[in-house]
């Protein structure tokens, strides 16, 4: 097992239907040529009585629901990106060999792991419309023969009992050698490599040679490697332009598989999204989104997107989106023994996803309080995957009055002797004060542009209550009372 060829039959087809929504399920074929030259070269099993080679004329008049439509380059480039990503999973050698055609480099891979990989990524492109038939085998030859199978995996195990019966075409003669080998009654590869090899050369040349050792299995090649993605990212047009919320996620849920896709094949997850629309009158709206837990699950993304999308008026139509992902290792945790874990952890995180879609993922989280001086003072984390065990009692009971604070604060009016409070005038509360102690002052942050600075009182009513006040550039204010 050193190679593997990953093949989409029928490429241009399948890229197309992926690409347009309205195509499911309707018959399809792919177009080449122009006016009466014009013939199918792939249909879809839909369309009945159709089959690749036809005049498009005679297609129409077999099957009068057939959808006619050109190669796109855009939807193959797209299509095909897929499957390399999806090769890179099994191994990081993987070459870009033709439209929808990969070759692996599996030397030193285990095989039961890889068997297992393989059919996995196979059906994760499955269900994303692009079918792959996988080869695999001693020589990347061998390896893109296997593909050609009509087994989703073949794995060659006796190269030349799977080479006997294999139509000489497979090889790929020359016209010439062709019309020779048929008048020498050679049909398929086992008649051409049961002749010696010497003395086809000597009658054929060294093409006749080569051909003979690709008819044998023996011929290999290097591999022409691809780089490693290092972004993550789709960008596309729409022509013409949407207003309406379906064809968008349409197409942003196919590049997103990708992106996805490609992240896996790196080691990586997603920990935010960046999605740009390009509007008609030239201007753009941007968003980021900060996912609660690093994944690369298509799904949730979609179901975040989709969350703000819905919400979402833009004073032109959508001309191009872009997508890009951030991306992160997968993160690695361990409960320990009595920690209470979450129920159902994607649906509490996609919860959230939705909520700081709708309200800005700033404003969700838990609160913590943050490293200042200044009071009430916080900051908004990510909440804890675990139920942390409740702190255990204090050693000392609490001793002294308890400050119950006011959420958020009573404004009032104070009236002063110099700069003792005497007097509290409006809101909630008023009366004279009969005792007052303080100022405590404090301030930070003078540095910045959030500098804060504040003057407390604890004072006495009159009419009763001792409470608590403060004096910030804003006014007075009371900050609670004590119990």
């Amino acid at each position: 097992m050193n190679y593997a060829a990953l093949v989409v039959p029928d490429f241009s087809l399948h890229a197309v239907r992926r690409s347009d929504a309205s195509l499911a399920g309707r018959p399809l074929g792919i177009v080449a040529g122009e006016g009466r030259t014009a013939v199918v070269r792939a249909v879809s099993p839909e369309a009945t009585g159709v089959e690749p080679g036809l005049a498009v004329t005679l297609a129409m008049a077999r099957c009068p629901a057939l959808v006619l439509r050109p190669r796109d380059p855009t939807a193959e480039t797209e299509a095909g990106c897929m499957v390399i990503a999806a090769a890179l999973t099994l191994s990081p050698r993987v070459e870009h060999t033709g439209a929808g055609w990969c070759t692996v480099d599996l030397q030193g891979a285990d095989e039961a792991r890889t068997l297992v990989t393989l059919r996995l990524r196979l059906g994760d492109l499955a269900a994303v419309g692009i079918p792959v038939r996988a080869g695999i085998a001693g020589t990347p030859l061998l390896a893109a023969l296997a593909a050609r199978s009509t087994e989703t995996v073949c794995l060659v195990r006796a190269p030349a009992e799977f080479l006997r019966p294999l139509p000489l075409a497979w090889a790929e003669p020359t016209a010439a050698h062709a019309e020779i080998l048929a008048g020498w009654g050679v049909r398929t590869l086992g008649d051409l490599t049961a002749l010696p090899k010497g003395e086809v050369g000597q009658r054929l040349g060294p093409t006749g040679a080569a051909l003979w050792e690709r008819a044998a299995g023996e011929t290999t090649r290097p591999l022409k490697l691809v780089e490693p993605k290092k972004s993550f990212a789709a960008a596309w047009a729409y022509d013409p332009p949407v207003e309406s919320l379906e064809p968008l996620l349409f197409l942003l849920r196919r590049y997103a598989e990708r992106v996805a896709l490609e992240l896996r094949a790196a080691g990586f997850v997603a920990e935010k999204l960046a999605l740009t629309l390009l509007l008609e009158d030239e201007t753009d709206h941007r968003r980021e989104f900060r996912l609660p837990e690093p994944g690369a699950d298509v799904d949730g993304w979609q179901r975040i997107l989709h969350a703000h999308l819905e919400t979402l008026k833009t004073a032109a139509r959508v001309v191009g989106v872009r997508l890009v992902a951030t991306p992160a290792r997968p993160p690695e945790k361990q409960d320990g023994l009595f920690e209470t874990g979450l129920r159902d952890p994607a649906v509490f995180w996609e919860s959230l996803a939705r909520v700081g879609a709708l309200v800005g993922d700033d404003r969700v989280g838990t609160p913590v309080v943050a490293a200042t001086h200044r009071a009430d003072a916080f900051v908004l984390t990510k909440p804890a995957e675990a139920v942390p065990e409740p702190e255990s009692a204090p050693v000392h009971a609490a001793r002294g009055l308890v400050l119950r604070r006011f959420r958020p604060a009573w404004p009032v009016h104070v009236h002063c002797d110099g700069a003792r409070p005497v007097e509290i005038v409006g809101g909630q509360i008023g009366g004279d004060v009969c005792a007052a102690s303080g100022p405590w002052r404090s301030e930070g942050e003078w540095w910045t542009a959030a500098a804060w600075a504040v003057e407390l009182w604890q004072v006495e009513l009159a009419a009763g209550g001792l409470y608590q006040l403060a004096r910030t550039a804003d006014g007075w204010c009371v900050e609670g009372v004590f119990d």
